[in-house]
């Protein structure tokens, strides 16, 4: 079963380098225009104000809007009619303009790391990017799903969805198996963060019914 992984992740691996955009000779070796690094992507900078994202990102229209149960505002950032980012300000003062960027959320496949991970990616690629799978593990407060790999950076988070990409046993919300389809759905980008409470063990157990 590993040998056929490995041929499988080989293939896959070879099908993602014929498939990307051939670049120009004098870019060589780089990543798009839209490059993700810690704490920022593209234009957009954590610690830049709403304003000054909006002027980096002529002709998008920022949305406010509202998680479910109105706790947390973002801005959903689209561009004709393509769903580009989530950006999500600081919270403290409510949200204005003035308001500093503190994460954002990326869907838009043109935006990279510096080795290659995007979203929309196979989740089976992004083990030739960030090292062997850790696990999924779905955080039981907001209902996401993230994955974590052996070489993913701590700025950076990969989401898989709300639960649909892993392959789970009854009462547990982690594992290491997943579904042939599954992709990075989005890609989560902050300043680096030191403690991660998806790393504690207690995130893998469904919380009991009283």
């Amino acid at each position: 079963m590993e040998f056929m992984r490995l041929v499988l992740l080989v293939y896959l691996t070879a099908s993602f380098a014929q498939a990307q955009p051939k670049s120009p000779a004098s870019g060589a070796g780089k990543t798009s225009g839209c490059a993700i690094k810690v704490n920022e992507v593209g234009p957009i900078r954590g610690g830049m104000t709403i304003r000054a994202a909006r002027q980096a990102l002529p002709g998008a229209t920022f949305k406010l809007t509202e998680e479910i149960g109105g706790q947390i505002s973002f801005f959903a950032v689209t561009r004709a009619g393509k769903k580009l980012f989530d950006i999500y300000p600081d919270q403290e003062d409510g949200i204005k303009e003035t308001s500093k960027v503190e994460t954002i959320r990326v869907y838009d496949a043109e935006c990279k790391t510096a080795d290659g991970l995007y979203p929309g990616m196979p989740l089976i690629g992004a083990e030739t990017t960030v090292g062997p799978l850790k696990r999924l593990v779905i955080e039981q407060s907001e209902k996401r799903e993230y994955a974590q790999f052996e070489k993913l950076p701590s700025w950076l988070e990969i989401q898989t969805g709300s639960g649909e990409a892993g392959l789970y046993e009854p009462g547990q919300h982690c594992t290491a198996a997943y579904k042939a389809d599954a992709r990075v759905e989005s890609l989560w980008v902050s300043h680096p963060i030191e403690h991660n409470v998806l790393d504690s063990d207690d995130a893998c157990k469904v919380p009991e019914k009283k």
